[in-house]
């Protein structure tokens, strides 16, 4: 490539990058525009918990706290971090900017990155290895990385959004048919393996899962073991580098202390809605004025699947015209699976269940997939259709001259001189020199010439002629793609202002009551409650314990370990409650004061707080008063000591 067209190129991505960074702060301006003082709208719970493990993981470099468990929250019974989404690949790297700015604005960071990093890393790998076009490379990366799924998810799901590793994922194991180091390659596979684990492990299932469907209906069944036995060196290599280094995190996530085994029942109910992919998402300028047309279809955080008639039409009409290509049917055939199993058990449609089974009902107990909430399955749906996407505007919009067949025999090492995290130049499915400096996948199936191992090692760029497409046919595949894309843009995400934290907390006026380290339950602990104390806990910097939570643990009821949201509920708190329900003050009997002594015990708790703010605190503190003796206030809160 001369000078000068390497220039050009630089130039292009960096102002494709730059867009992208944009993008992304325009969806969570609202958040950036006070991370300390604002929440998102749609999901605070989430937020908080992540605020929380962003906070421990900054813990771990000034207390040397267990990565992988604690026992500050839920206690006394503790969290396995693993087996919850502590999302420690990116908590540990930002955790400078936890200590320095606080949690709120690493949460917004990170999903800042996630929606940019992802639609940068995609870019990189269409406009190196799957497109000749930059413009169809950067179309495919604006979809991938700012999808509607994308954009519901990054409502405090950084862990789901966050995909840019994906992209490498794939390519480093669509190339392993290669030839090339096994050795460098497997490690490279392990790496990237290994710290998507530490991001996201749900989305590294979906991965492999879309891979393996992907490969059965790409490859030709007289192609299924000579790839294996080519890629099978590197992966043993990779599966072998990770899996050193991964035992000890994956035995304490399914077998240390409280580890669980499924999720809740109601849980796998969270399915896609047939009638969902059709419309458009809460998020997007086309959004519906009722927003009860979709609520009734999922949450601002699920929408996975809304992704517009016009869109639909444009891909089923792209992926007809590009049928012959193995990549593009392959692909296709991918989202369609997916789509499918993200139906659920029991297909619903505009809320309504249709009393049809779907195909997730064949899968949903087998190992793994019974951790996994069937419309998750929706969110790699996305990025399937984002390559079909590349490829039609790099096929029917842009038409770049086509360059002739080039087979390389399967003892080569050429397209390997850049071999590493990115691969070389050459495709791994059958790639080849294209016009941009990057390898495209196979265009015509009957173009792989065999080796004697089959098609295994074959690198070919065969591409249909662009004279195929004639000018006006370019102008209306442009229409069609804007009449598809331009409802999509997503509107920023909405953000709320924080509650506020009790003063006795947020001014440390807690530190001259309670001793650093002691269990501290908020009164009257419930669901709510127990989220107001990860907030205190978080502007504490972790320095006490407390009870109850957000999080996932094993049902100390039910023999399989199934998961529970929160801890188990105490007779106590639910007396408390109902006191802070309806405002009554119930006459304590000495059989409740015995039980509260029994709960208190259970939690080993050290002291009660109630704060002013609680709705029917009065009542509540009445009640506690009872319970407990009574209170001291101090700033905002009422305190108890417990007492032995």
């Amino acid at each position: 490539m001369k000078f000068g067209e390497k220039t050009r190129e630089v130039r292009a991505a960096a102002a494709a990058l730059l867009s992208y960074v944009v993008c992304s702060v325009l969806v969570l301006q609202h958040l950036w525009a006070d991370p300390q003082g604002r929440m998102f709208a749609d999901n605070a719970q989430d937020q908080i918990f992540f605020e929380w493990v962003l906070t421990h993981a900054a813990r771990l470099f000034t207390h040397g706290d267990n990565p992988f468990f604690t026992d500050q929250l839920n206690a006394p019974d503790g969290v396995n971090l693993m087996a919850n989404t502590s999302v420690l690949g990116l908590a540990l790297p930002f955790a400078p900017i936890t200590l320095l700015f606080g949690a709120g604005v690493t949460l917004v960071l990170m999903d800042t990155i996630a929606l940019a990093g992802t639609a940068i890393a995609w870019y990189f790998i269409l406009s190196r290895h799957v497109v000749r076009s930059r413009a169809a490379a950067y179309i495919g990366g604006l979809f991938c990385g700012f999808a509607p799924s994308m954009i519901s998810q990054s409502t405090a799901h950084p862990n789901i959004a966050g995909q840019f590793l994906i992209p490498f994922i794939v390519w480093n194991i669509l190339r392993l048919r290669e030839p090339g180091s096994a050795v460098r390659r497997g490690l490279v596979l392990g790496a990237v393996v290994l710290y998507q684990c530490f991001i996201n492990e749900e989305v590294l299932f979906l991965t492999a899962v879309a891979l393996l469907i992907f490969l059965l209906a790409y490859l030709h069944p007289r192609e299924y073991l000579p790839s294996v036995r080519a890629a099978l060196p590197a992966i043993l290599i990779g599966a072998a580098a990770a899996g050193v280094l991964l035992a000890y995190p994956l035995y304490h996530q399914f077998f240390g202390p409280q580890a669980y085994r499924g999720l809740p029942d109601f849980v796998h109910g969270f399915s896609t809605d047939l009638a969902s992919f059709k419309e458009f998402s809460r998020r997007s300028i086309m959004a519906p004025d009722d927003l009860s047309v979709i609520d009734k279809m999922g949450g601002p955080t699920e929408e996975n699947t809304f992704f517009g008639w016009p869109l639909l039409g444009l891909l089923l009409a792209g992926t007809v015209a590009l049928w012959r290509q193995r990549a593009a049917r392959a692909l296709f055939i991918t989202a369609l699976v997916f789509s499918l199993l993200s139906l659920g058990t029991v297909i619903k449609y505009k809320g309504e269940e249709t009393g049809w089974h779907g195909p997730w009902n064949w899968v949903h107990e087998l190992p793994l997939f019974d951790s996994v909430v069937p419309t998750r399955m929706g969110v790699a749906i996305a990025p399937l259709l984002g390559v079909i996407l590349a490829m039609v505007v790099d096929r029917f919009i842009v038409g770049l001259p086509a360059t002739s067949a080039q087979p390389v025999a399967a003892g080569s090492d050429a397209g390997d001189a850049a071999d590493g995290a990115l691969g070389g130049d050459a495709g791994g499915v059958g790639g080849g020199s294209g016009g941009d400096g990057g390898g495209t996948l196979v265009a015509d199936e009957s173009a792989l010439p065999e080796t004697s191992e089959g098609a295994v090692g074959v690198k070919t760029d065969v591409r249909p002629q662009a004279e195929e497409t004639t000018p006006v046919a370019r102008w209306l595949w442009a229409a069609a793609l804007a009449i598809a894309l331009v409802p999509l843009i997503p509107t920023p995400q909405p953000a709320s202002p924080r509650a506020p934290i009790p003063a006795f907390f947020s001014t440390n006026a807690w530190r001259a009551e309670i001793p650093e380290n002691s269990t501290v339950v908020a009164i009257p602990l419930g669901w709510f409650e127990g989220l107001d104390a990860m907030r205190w806990s978080t502007a504490a910097g972790l320095d006490f314990k407390i009870a109850g939570g957000y999080f996932l643990v094993p049902n100390p009821d039910d023999p399989e370990k199934v998961a529970i949201f929160n801890a188990p509920t105490r007779p106590t708190m639910q007396l408390m409650n109902s006191a802070a329900t309806d405002g009554t003050v119930p006459v304590i009997t000495p059989d409740q004061k015995a039980m509260a002594k029994l709960d208190l015990a259970f939690w080993k708790a050290d002291y009660l707080v109630l704060p002013d703010q609680h709705g029917n605190s009065e009542a509540v503190r009445q009640t506690a008063d009872q319970l407990f003796g009574p209170g001291k206030h101090v700033v905002d809160v009422w305190v108890y000591k417990v007492t032995s």
